[in-house]
């Protein structure tokens, strides 16, 4: 069965029931059922000429800090400046988002363009860090706690695994707690998957938990989850203007953070079910194992 014969999911039908962008009567076609994310659900969909990316939530997104709310306002700022994609509709009750679907492909980190691409990475970094936005703002260090008071109360099988990595990861986490820092708006989620090149621009996708807080953390996202070697690390800070070992210390803890909510995101996402680790979460251990090993050098 090809995309094109996919039934339409029954909340999916009823959304294009009460909803059609500028009124148009073109029957909803399903052309893909996108794969990334644990957290939403992503429907590519055809209206006539014009295709859709349809978001909604999979499991409690509640449970995993998400609002549409918020993430509808800060997508709006984000087209606004040329980092991500048109809104189109917005029902939070329902925890659904449309937005344009951007023709993209993902940006490349590697070779001989490497350095070209941290550079850009940076810059577009810089821009939306500098926006000003009233939305709630994000501590990771307690939203860290909050997975962790989740997991402690809800899920006394993967309780105690948590606990190690929590113990294991303790000195960062309270430096990284009372840390000084001037927040910014932050995506939160950048990801490969979620960072695109669109007509020559870098844009972002998914910001389900853009929030204001640490530019760091967005830095230390894209450096674990590209597998960054020291001197692309020492690129990207100095591309976005931060350098000398206070900046690299700030943003080891931050990695270190990064990969310890890694950990609890998939404990609490997961709910229990874990006779076998998840390759995303072995990941995650391993990576945040050795960094507490190496430490910041």
């Amino acid at each position: 069965m090809n995309n094109m014969q996919r039934p339409m999911p029954r909340a999916l039908a009823e959304l294009f029931r009460d909803w059609r962008p500028d009124g148009r009567d073109a029957l909803p076609e399903l052309e893909a059922v996108f794969s990334a994310g644990h957290s939403n659900r992503s429907f590519l969909v055809r209206l006539g000429g014009r295709r859709v990316v349809v978001r909604m939530p999979e499991g409690n997104g509640e449970r995993l800090g998400i609002d549409r709310r918020v993430e509808q306002r800060v997508l709006e700022l984000a087209d606004r400046i040329g980092l991500g994609a048109p809104v189109l509709h917005c029902d939070p009750a329902r925890g659904i988002l449309v937005t344009a679907y951007l023709e993209s492909r993902p940006l490349r980190v590697e070779g001989v363009g490497a350095d070209h691409a941290i550079d850009r990475l940076a810059a577009a970094l810089h821009l939306l860090h500098g926006q000003e936005l009233d939305v709630p703002v994000l501590n990771i260090a307690d939203r860290v706690r909050a997975y962790a008071r989740d997991l402690q109360a809800n899920e006394p099988q993967a309780w105690p695994r948590a606990r190690r990595w929590l113990a294991a990861a303790r000195q960062v986490l309270e430096q990284y707690r009372f840390a000084r820092w001037r927040t910014a708006l932050c995506h939160n989620d950048l990801l490969a998957q979620n960072v695109l090149e669109v007509d020559g621009a870098v844009r972002f996708i998914d910001w389900e938990y853009a929030a204001r807080g640490d530019a760091f953390f967005d830095l230390a996202t894209i450096a674990e989850d590209r597998g960054f070697a020291a001197l692309d690390r020492s690129r990207l800070l100095l591309a976005y203007g931060e350098i000398g070992d206070a900046a690299l210390e700030r943003l080891y803890r931050a990695r270190v953070l990064y990969r310890l909510l890694g950990v609890l995101w998939h404990l609490v996402r997961y709910r229990g079910a874990l006779a076998r680790t998840p390759p995303e979460l072995a990941r995650h251990e391993q990576a945040l194992d050795a960094l507490i090993r190496q430490g910041p050098g």
